[in-house]
């Protein structure tokens, strides 16, 4: 008996293990492509494991045990342990938005515990939209956030979150990189982002305290992932052509617009030459995109690299942008506890710049002058606009010897990197700090051929008529900059009573920037691109030499409460305090910027539980301060030339005094809104979508005003002198659904409606400041309180009198028509903007829509304004000009004075175009060693529907509300890009 018993108790580990055994499978998405990292946990244990890179897995386990795959964005599946060995198991895509982790300002959190406004856009929404940089592919992609993007090689565009709130100060939005801020992501290749996430309402920003308030978009990149090594190479090329041409005169009809024009037969109707300029000037550009990434870990390391090389040729004859992006980045899981990352990225680029000049003045200029005259005394020189008695007929230029004189050319180098360190002090405590430093270096020169300018501006000139000893001019000019940012806070998590949820975050960071510039003119330097250095010059020449040097820092200390209870009633409490070293008085340097935001998830509740066809229903609400520290200064400025002759001697006495007042007092720019949205999930949550009021006030924005000169000073002082108001209202709606197991599709659309306006004056020394200058004698801009930003302020055109003269409304009826009968017409900012997306795939087939648009602004064609005598103009002017016989005819009778600003040349900037159409086909596992290949074609901007005449209704000018945005004027046209690419992943 005690044998029997010793053997039974020596073989029950045995039996009890005997009862494990290995369970091995295949882990694929609901499209039939495996997927690694999945976590595959047998339930209410701890042990686990994942999918390599195959997607396949093996763990020990006995039966009857739940096996639990899980993975983020993909629905989790339990699976009962039967009898077999292999259990393979198809995950599909969680329609839920519910557990998505959004990346807000030092940390994250889900979706559903948000109490700010936050639009999260993924990578496959991203790469949809192949850019040069990833914020031209947000265009169309999220509610309250504006894209005005330029077909220009190398152009960053301009980005505006929830309007213009700020006449002179800093209106661009902040990037935050893996924890790095920074003001661009021209360096970032698109294929290397997980997702952005942008920061729109004061809840949301309030923890960056002065840097968001123009808002923040946070960019995460791509980490490496446990497994073996695995490889993604992606590569289009396509070709650009200009989207909308305009058709100017021909010479015939040039001929016959400018004698009326002149008064006289000037020109003959048997014309040699017929120029099409814009053929001239432009070509079919192209672009190509090459990136490689490498990635993989082990349990304690994970790593990623990635090399990307863009190539684009403008359409602009001559204008070339290059770039090569390096980034590594590395996790090490040094303990439990520890964990410690490091990432690096380096972004060379060279650029040849052309001036953009060249599309007005091609748009200008006579079809009569020839781009060379081909034969007779001028032959081979550059044609100049002479009429045959030799006279100049108009002081345009010739477009294509502008590109062919323009010698630029531009090298920049940024290095981005940083370091951080997450130690978990105890189970709810985590300590996190990170060190991030950004540096740029940059080179350009400028080489001016004096001597061919000089022949290039008559043919009548020779060599030896050019009286200057200066026969070139080069200008080199260096800059760099660095900034670096050191962030350290701790995040305290706990949970009481199973319903009570905390979490508390609380550190300091300190940014510090300086950027330096030296620039050197010299003449006289051999024509050689190899040689082009100042050292090679005439010594002696030196024209100019100029440096500058800006340094800032800011300190910050900031806290945020999270608390939610039953995941039900959530609040957010936030409060950050700047100083800044931008401000001279010491007791202005530090400001306060807090903020509040409450949500309830009324979904949650059980009046609404039963409510089979409401998945989620979130009210929330916030309010919020932010400052802007990126203000322009005062500078004291000094009038020396005061001296007088004093005393017996009366000798001479030099003198200075200062002519400008600087106030003191300046300093943040405060904005204060207040939000209130809804977000709701329906139908299985097939359905989802937002709702979004904001009002944001900038309480204080800059102004300059001119003091009564009892103040003893001339000039103009810049001060706190205006309030700027942004309201409005953001829609977002998705629709996602499958019909049958191979046909799954999505529409979506967003738009934004947006009222701006410069709400008051607060400075009675404030002056109007008008803007929006056409170069030739006229402006179209004034600031006005009552007005958006940016209001068009013109005559207003009723008709024709009875030569085909403009005839202006004399508003004020004093006979006489000046600026005291201007008013306002509307901005160039839209009331409304939008987007819409579609897609589908069927089996391995996809295809996506994509496009954007606005309505409610206006557009000032300034190259058609910017007339002084004997310019080309549009067939359209040509063909429907005011004569006796033809009176109701839109365009006045041939003109050659310079017109003032008027509605006439004031035209719709509605349009809708459309982003990208692509259509791609996916082969899988075809080939031994590679898991998919994708193929697809894409057309990029095809279409385009608006109401203005000119190029591009897109006119991001300089991002400056009283400089030419919303003016066609040196503006480079839309582009249309047909792409061909490959994706593939080994």
């Amino acid at each position: 008996m005690k044998t029997k018993l010793i053997c039974s108790l020596l073989l029950f580990p045995l039996l009890f293990f005997a009862q494990e055994r290995n369970i091995t499978g295949k882990v694929t998405s609901f499209d039939g492509m495996p997927i690694p990292s999945v976590s595959v946990l047998i339930k209410n244990t701890t042990r686990g494991v994942v999918t390599d890179f195959d997607g396949v897995y093996s763990i020990s386990a006995r039966e009857n045990e739940i096996l639990v795959f899980s993975y983020i964005g993909l629905k989790t599946k339990e699976v009962v342990i039967g009898t077999s060995n292999i259990i393979d198991v198809t995950l599909e895509e969680d329609t839920s938005t519910l557990e998505e982790v959004v990346v807000i300002g030092y940390g994250v959190v889900q979706k559903k515990d948000l109490t700010g406004s936050i639009t999260s856009i993924k990578s496959d929404e991203i790469l949809k939209q192949p850019a040069l940089t990833p914020a031209q592919s947000l265009q169309g992609k999220a509610s309250g956030l504006q894209i005005i993007s330029s077909g220009a090689p190398g152009s960053s565009p301009v980005v505006r979150i929830r309007g213009t709130g700020t006449i002179l100060a800093g209106r661009d939005p902040i990037y935050v990189v893996d924890g790095i801020i920074t003001d661009r992501i021209d360096n970032i290749n698109s294929d290397d982002i997980v997702s952005m996430d942008i920061l729109k309402d004061a809840s949301s920003l309030a923890i960056y305290g002065s840097r968001g308030a123009n808002g923040v978009i946070m960019v995460t990149t791509k980490s490496g992932k446990q497994g073996k090594m695995k490889i993604d190479v992606s590569s289009y090329y396509g070709i650009k052509t200009m989207l909308s041409e305009v058709n100017m005169a021909n010479s015939e009809s040039y001929v016959s617009y400018s004698n009326l024009a002149f008064g006289y037969n000037r020109f003959s109707t048997d014309q040699q030459y017929n120029t099409d300029w814009f053929d001239e000037i432009t070509r079919t550009g192209s672009v190509m995109n090459h990136n490689i990434t490498v990635s993989g870990g082990s349990e304690k390391i994970s790593a990623l690299f990635s090399a990307n090389y863009f190539e684009e040729e403008g359409i602009l004859k001559g204008n070339d942008y290059r770039r090569l992006n390096l980034r590594n980045k590395v996790k090490y899981d040094i303990s439990p506890k520890l964990k410690f990352e490091h990432n690096i990225s380096l972004s060379i680029n060279r650029s040849i710049p052309k001036p953009y000049s060249a599309f007005t003045t091609a748009y200008k200029q006579s079809p009569l002058v020839p781009v060379k005259y081909e034969d007779g005394v001028f032959e081979g020189r550059w044609g100049v606009p002479f009429d045959d008695s030799g006279a100049r007929y108009n002081n345009v230029g010739n477009p294509v010897s502008q590109l062919e004189l323009s010698n630029e050319k531009h090298k920049n180098t940024i290095i981005q990197g940083n370091v951080s360190v997450e130690y978990e002090i105890l189970d709810d405590l985590k300590f996190n700090t990170s060190f991030g430093i950004e540096s740029g270096f940059g080179k350009y020169y400028i080489f001016n051929d004096n001597l061919a300018a000089y022949l290039a501006g008559d043919p009548n000139r020779e060599v030896e008529d050019f009286e200057s000893s200066n026969l070139n001019t080069l200008t080199v000019r260096k800059s760099d900059y660095y900034h670096w940012i050191y962030d350290a806070f701790l995040t305290y998590t706990k949970t009481l009573a199973d319903d009570h949820h905390f979490k508390l975050v609380v550190g300091t960071t300190t940014e510090k920037e300086q950027s330096d510039f030296l620039k050197g003119v010299r003449n006289n330097v051999p024509n050689n691109t190899n040689l082009f250095s100042l050292n090679n010059g005439e010594a002696g020449t030196d024209i100019a030499t100029s440096g500058l040097s800006n340094l800032k820092t800011l300190r910050s200390y900031f806290g945020r409460l999270s608390y939610d209870y039953l995941h039900k009633y959530l609040l957010t409490a936030t409060i950050r305090r700047d100083g800044s070293s931008v401000f001279a008085n010491k007791n202005k340097n530090w400001g306060n910027f807090p903020s509040v935001g409450l949500g309830w998830v009324i979904s949650e509740e059980n009046f609404l539980k039963d409510v089979e066809f409401i998945n989620q229903l979130k009210i929330r609400g916030s309010w919020g301060k932010l400052g802007n520290q990126n203000i322009p200064l005062n500078e004291l400025t000094f009038n020396s030339d005061l001296g007088y002759v004093l005393g017996s001697d009366q000798s001479y006495v030099p003198g200075s005094t200062v002519t400008a007042i600087v106030d003191e007092n300046v300093s943040w720019e405060v904005t204060e809104e207040f939000d209130l949205g809804l977000e709701f999930s329906l139908l299985d949550y097939r359905l989802s979508g937002e709702v979004d009021y904001y009002n944001r006030l900038n309480k204080n924005a800059i102004l300059p005003i001119s003091l009564p000169k009892a103040f003893g000073a001339s000039g103009t002082t810049l001060t706190h002198a205006g309030k700027v108001r942004n309201k409005g209202f953001e829609f977002a709606l998705n629709w996602k659904d499958k019909i049958g197991d191979d046909f799954t599709y999505n529409i979506g659309g967003n738009l934004t409606y947006n009222e701006n306006e410069l709400e008051k004056i607060t400075n009675q020394f404030a002056f109007e400041q008008s803007g929006g200058s056409i170069d030739n004698g006229q402006v179209t801009k004034l600031l006005r309180e009552g007005e958006p930003i940016g209001s068009f302020y013109l005559l207003e055109v009723l008709g024709f009198d009875e030569r085909g003269e403009f005839v202006y409304n004399d508003i004020n009826d004093d006979g006489v028509i000046d600026n005291d009968d201007r008013k306002f017409f509307g901005s160039y900012q839209p009331d409304v903007f939008y987007g819409i997306n579609i897609g589908c795939t069927y089996k391995n087939w996809d295809f996506s829509v994509d496009g954007y648009g606005n309505a409610g602004n206006k557009i000032y064609n300034g190259k058609k304004a910017q007339r002084f005598g004997g310019e080309n103009i549009e067939q359209t002017v040509a063909n429907n000009m005011y004569s006796a016989t033809s009176a109701s005819n839109q365009n006045p009778a041939p003109f050659n004075d310079v017109p003032p600003s008027s509605t006439y040349f004031l035209e719709d900037g509605d349009f809708f175009r459309i982003n990208n159409i692509t259509v791609g086909y996916t082969f899988s596992n075809v080939i031994e060693g590679i898991q998919k290949i994708r193929i697809y074609g894409l057309a990029q901007n095809p279409f385009i529907f608006k109401s203005f005449s000119g190029y591009t209704p897109e006119l991001p000018g300089n991002g400056d509300p009283l400089g030419t945005s919303g003016i066609e004027l040196y503006a480079y046209p839309s582009v249309t890009s047909y792409l061909f690419g490959v994706n593939i992943n080994f």
